[in-house]
């Protein structure tokens, strides 16, 4: 078999996996920590979800989260003079077909200590609600 078949087979198999999971969108919902949407308020910052319920394999924004109870790790960008991220483990009730615009909201912008704030939130059209 030739390469270019090989590459043309391979993206085949992809595409088939991809639309095979997209077409099976049960109840989960997505948290986005972009900021890149709508208005912002003072002193907010993006986030980045690192965990979802101790689960550390979540490296794409947004993140997908079944409905519940669940306990975040979020991180923001430092404060000048500061390294490393402030992270915080933050209770979340995520509703099912949801999309949480997140945000990090300073009470300075020279502190690092931060709360976990929802700006907006959207429901999801792609989605099917169990129940």
């Amino acid at each position: 078999m030739s390469t270019h078949l090989k590459a043309g087979h391979t993206a085949a198999i992809l595409t088939c996996a991809l639309l095979a999971g997209c077409a099976n969108v049960t109840n989960t919902s997505l948290l986005d920590g972009s900021h890149t949407f709508g208005r912002t308020e003072l002193n907010t910052y993006p986030v980045r979800v690192l965990a979802v319920d101790g689960y550390y394999g979540v490296d794409v924004n947004p993140v997908r989260a079944e409905p519940g109870e669940r306990v975040l790790r979020v991180a923001t960008a430092p404060v000048a003079g500061f390294h490393n991220p402030p992270t915080k483990d933050v209770r979340f009730t995520v509703a099912p077909c949801k999309r949480y615009y997140l945000a990090a909201k300073r009470q300075s912008p020279l502190k690092q200590d931060f709360e976990l704030i929802v700006q907006s939130v959207d429901d999801r059209l792609d989605c099917q609600k169990q129940g």
